[in-house]
């Protein structure tokens, strides 16, 4: 088998502290580390063909699994991803920016309570 970076980590602390008896932990978490920064880096480049990020992409998946017709109101949002309100506005902002979204207050006077959904056709 081939030597990668975390065989060399490894290599070191065996030499570093021999008394140091089971380093497969250490191994396992090194490769699965290694593994998810790849996929992650992948994930990030399909996402910003798109001109988005990862927390974007979190929002207009949260909309999807929501069922037709697929709206949310912003309060839902934040409660499902554990954000901010003042966070959730900034993605959904740069959601609508992107046309990915479409807004529409729920009453003429309730801007900041509209409920968010994929625009017409978008799902």
């Amino acid at each position: 088998m081939a030597n990668d970076g975390v065989d060399a980590i490894i290599e070191q602390w065996r030499e570093q502290r021999p008394d140091l008896d089971d380093l497969l932990p250490m191994e396992v978490f090194g490769r699965v580390y290694r593994v998810a920064a790849a996929i992650g880096d992948r994930m990030e480049a399909a996402y910003q063909r798109l001109g988005i990020g990862r927390g974007e992409f979190d929002v207009l998946a949260t909309l999807r699994r929501s069922g037709e017709p697929y709206n949310l109101s912003p309060k839902q949002l934040s409660d499902t991803l554990m954000l901010t309100t003042g966070g959730m506005t900034g993605r959904l902002d740069k959601l609508e920016r992107a046309g990915l979204i479409a807004r529409t207050p729920i009453r003429p006077t309730a801007a900041r309570c509209a409920p968010s959904s994929p625009p017409p056709g978008g799902s």
